[in-house]
């Protein structure tokens, strides 16, 4: 028992300097890393979204070259690829 306790207590101080020092999107990873969920699949999955009304013109941009770079079917793979 004392042995897991003090797992508990190592884990929860890793946890607290992540906490201080990762952003939030990163520690959004971090957890579903750690609960074995699958990773985001890019920049507009919902957890990640950050509601703002402030644009600029560097987001639509970024976004527009995202949003075409989905709908572009990707080349086809040669055999020595990785997949």
């Amino acid at each position: 028992m004392a042995g897991l306790e003090a797992a508990l207590v190592r884990r929860s101080q890793d946890l607290r300097l992540l906490q201080q020092h990762a952003c939030g999107r990163d520690l959004v990873v971090i957890s579903r890393i750690s609960a074995g969920l699958p990773l985001a699949k890019g920049a507009y999955d919902p957890v990640l979204w950050i509601e703002t009304t402030e644009v600029t013109e560097a987001d639509i941009q970024e976004t527009l070259e995202d949003l075409w770079l989905a709908v572009t079917p990707a080349p086809p793979m040669s055999g020595n690829a990785l997949p």
